[in-house]
């Protein structure tokens, strides 16, 4: 971004949401070449689409004009409203403990089908040159925020009971203290930021998603090569 006769990139700026859109993207690339042919594999390669969706969503709103923004934000949206129940799916598939995923399914795709068709659910998005401000209704917006909360740290609530029930330290104990390490990556900046900064939250989804490229990694270079070195069963 130029400022004056300086160049100035800021931690969430477009290029650094192509730049972080192409990495997770080539991390779900290798995923799926690896890794396609069990369920895991394919979860983590479609959550890494998902987090990439994001990223590029957010790049075309900073890029484009008129009713484009609108169209992005809400792809944007649908992509990380999948994202908290997707990572509580790969906790089951290593737990073998389906909480909540039947409720998960049904509120996802209900907020889904609330942030793709309901012309209010989203009003624009503003390019704030260090993160993308979403303009949404509050109608469902504070139940969102409890579904997505509550799922990540469903998430990490069954990941710690597991680790707990197994004595001995096998591949799958740690695939799940790993997955721990993901979550916290992207939900402790956020959450420090949301306390002590309130100027931040207006942007939470997007920062967030900017933070959650040390997920993607961890998930690609660490998570799913552990799991998958495992004896557990493959679902």
């Amino acid at each position: 971004m130029l400022k004056g006769n300086q160049r100035t990139l800021y931690c969430f700026s477009p290029p650094v949401m192509i730049a972080t859109f192409v990495i997770e993207l080539i991390l779900a690339v290798v995923v799926f070449v690896r890794h396609h042919m069990t369920r895991f594999g394919q979860t983590a390669g479609f959550v890494l689409i998902l987090l990439a969706t994001f990223q590029f969503a957010e790049y075309r709103i900073c890029t484009t004009t008129g009713t484009l923004p609108l169209v992005w934000s809400r792809i944007g949206f649908v992509a990380i409203t999948l994202l908290p129940l997707t990572g509580l799916y790969l906790v089951s598939l290593i737990s073998h403990k389906p909480h909540f995923l039947k409720l998960g399914y049904a509120t996802a795709a209900g907020f889904v089908v609330y942030f793709a068709l309901v012309p209010k659910s989203i009003t624009g998005a503003i390019c704030g040159g260090n993160y993308v401000i979403f303009n949404t209704s509050n109608d469902l917006y504070r139940l969102y925020g409890f579904y997505y909360l509550g799922f990540l740290l469903l998430g990490i609530w069954e990941s710690v009971e597991k680790i707990s029930a197994l004595k001995r330290r096998t591949a799958g104990k740690k695939a799940l203290q790993w997955l721990i390490v993901g979550y916290v990556s992207f939900m402790g900046p956020m959450g420090i930021g949301y306390i002590f900064f309130p100027a931040t939250r207006n942007g939470a989804a997007s920062i967030m998603c900017g933070f959650a490229l040390t997920l993607a990694f961890v998930l690609a270079l660490k998570i799913v090569p552990v799991y998958q070195s495992s004896r557990l069963p493959a679902p």
